[in-house]
C-alpha cells in the first residue's frame, strides 16, 4: 500500500465513524482502520497518539451528535410531548447510528473531559424537560434512571433482534413511556 497524500484527522475520524456504525465499536482497531483507508498503520500515528485517543474522540463525536438529536427533538414542545419526542429521537439515533450509540456507552477507551462535559449536557437536557413535572431531586434522579432504562432496553433488544411479535415497537415504546409517565406523576 502507498501512503495516502492529504491524509488528515477528519478523514480518520469520518472511516472510524463509518466502520462504527457498520461493522460494530470493537471492529475499530489501528490495522483495519489503515486497511479500509489503504495506507500503513504508522501513518495513522501522524495524527493520533492511540487507539484509545481514537476511540475517545469517536465517543465524544458520537455523544455530541445524541445530544443535538434530543435538544432538536424537544424544542417547542413540553410535559409529555417533550418526553416522547426525546425518547423517539434516542431510539432512533440507536438504530441509525449504532456503533456511535455504542460509543456513547462504551468505557474501555479512556474518556476525557469534553466527553463528560456532553454528557452532563444531556442529563441537564432531560432535567428540564422533566422540570414541568415537579419531581424532587430523588425522585427526578429514579425518573432519569428509569427514562434511560427504558430507551436502553428497546434499543438493545431490537437490536438483537429481540422482539419476534408482529406488534410495532413504536406502540410499544408509547405504551410503556405512557405508563411509566402516569406512574411517575402519581408519586409526584
Amino acid at each position: 500500500m502507498s501512503p495516502r497524500i492529504g491524509l488528515n484527522f477528519n478523514e480518520l475520524l469520518k472511516k472510524s465513524i463509518e466502520i462504527v456504525d457498520n461493522e460494530g465499536w470493537e471492529a475499530l482497531t489501528i490495522s483495519y482502520l489503515a486497511k479500509k483507508l489503504t495506507i500503513q498503520p504508522p501513518s495513522i500515528y501522524n495524527h493520533i497518539k492511540n487507539l484509545d485517543e481514537l476511540k475517545n474522540k469517536v465517543a465524544i463525536y458520537g455523544i455530541t451528535q445524541l445530544y443535538d438529536q434530543l435538544e432538536a427533538s424537544v424544542k417547542s414542545k413540553d410535559k409529555d410531548e417533550a418526553i416522547y419526542s426525546l425518547a423517539f429521537a434516542y431510539i432512533d439515533f440507536a438504530r441509525n447510528h449504532p456503533g456511535l450509540y455504542q460509543a456513547t456507552l462504551s468505557s474501555n477507551h479512556t474518556l476525557g473531559n469534553e466527553y463528560h462535559s456532553m454528557g452532563k449536557k444531556i442529563l441537564e437536557l432531560i432535567f428540564n424537560v422533566l422540570n414541568p413535572f415537579k419531581l424532587s431531586e430523588i425522585d427526578l434522579i429514579h425518573t432519569v434512571r428509569g427514562l434511560r432504562s427504558i430507551l436502553h432496553g428497546f434499543v438493545s433488544l431490537e437490536s438483537h433482534e429481540g422482539f419476534g411479535i408482529n406488534i410495532p415497537i413504536h406502540d410499544s415504546v408509547l405504551f410503556t413511556l405512557k405508563k411509566f409517565l402516569q406512574n411517575s406523576k402519581m408519586q409526584s
